[in-house]
């Protein structure tokens, strides 16, 4: 894993905070996730103005400049011999109180060749589970709802755990949700983290002409569902061949044109030092 903590890179066995940091004591942080292609960074802009936005959201102040979280980032890639999956934070640091002006920022890249290739071809389970992201407009360290939900998922035997919240599909433990309902493409927007995959998925859609709708998903209405599939950095579009007891099958043509879509626009959203 290659480390870097406030723009210095630290051997793994030396990396460390202080146990006063306040993002270790109380998750008090911001953090995102992404992956490289080609030792390349990918869709940068869209993940540092989404971490701008969840350090606004809970009053926290980046030390630095987004150009150099940008360097920051390419030293950690530029020091690995393959490719990874990074995750950057910035902690409150362990200034003391509420004040943030010792923030700490934190990245890590770890060896990452992807997802099994036969995640894709077959799909993967997927079981409802209630719960809610914790401000879910933010990407902060505070996970214990999705870490419990994936344990949840896990011991009934399933891949991902779907957050169900009033009778409400929400989002993915650690990704969004689409379905296909009715002809239309349909993704919650209250209560959910506005993945930066997510947002490109739309995009896509709508380039191709295929009616997408962000909005209320009711729980009950996913047994109508003829195809769905889960997004995220690192899973890209990855389907789902079931929905606790309703079968999907195979991978449905709009997920697989949008997998192939995805995958196509890669190198134009990659990083360019």
């Amino acid at each position: 894993m290659i480390v870097a903590i406030d723009g210095v890179l630290v051997p793994e066995d030396r990396a460390a905070v202080p146990i006063t940091d306040r993002g270790f004591l109380y998750g008090d942080s911001v953090f995102e996730t992404f992956r490289t292609y080609g030792r390349r960074a990918h869709a940068l802009d869209r993940h540092l103005a989404r971490l701008s936005r969840s350090a606004s959201a809970i009053e926290l102040a980046i030390p630095v400049d987004t150009e150099t979280l940008r360097r920051e980032v390419r030293q950690v890639i530029g020091a690995a011999c393959g490719e990874l999956r990074v995750r950057l934070m910035v902690t409150r640091g362990d200034a003391p109180g509420l004040a943030d002006d010792g923030a700490r920022r934190v990245i890590l890249g770890a060896p990452f060749e992807g997802h099994p290739a036969r995640l894709y071809e077959e799909g993967v389970v997927v079981c409802t589970v209630e719960g809610e992201r914790e401000r879910p407009g933010a990407k902060i360290g505070s996970y214990l709802t999705s870490i419990l939900a994936a344990r949840q998922a896990r011991s009934r035997g399933a891949y991902e755990a779907l957050l169900v919240s009033e009778g409400q599909v929400r989002e993915g433990a650690t990704s969004n949700f689409f379905a296909c309902i009715d002809g239309v493409l349909r993704t919650p927007k209250a209560g959910v983290l506005p993945g930066v995959t997510r947002g490109i998925v739309l995009e896509l859609a709508a380039e191709r002409g295929l009616e997408a709708r962000e909005g209320p998903l009711a729980v009950d209405e996913l047994g109508a569902a003829s195809e769905a599939f889960l997004t995220s950095a690192t899973r890209e579009v990855m389907p789902i061949r079931r929905v606790d007891g309703h079968d999907l099958g195979p991978p449905g043509p709009v997920t697989r044109r949008l997998a192939e879509a995805y995958r196509a626009g890669l190198a134009d959203r990659l990083d360019r030092p």
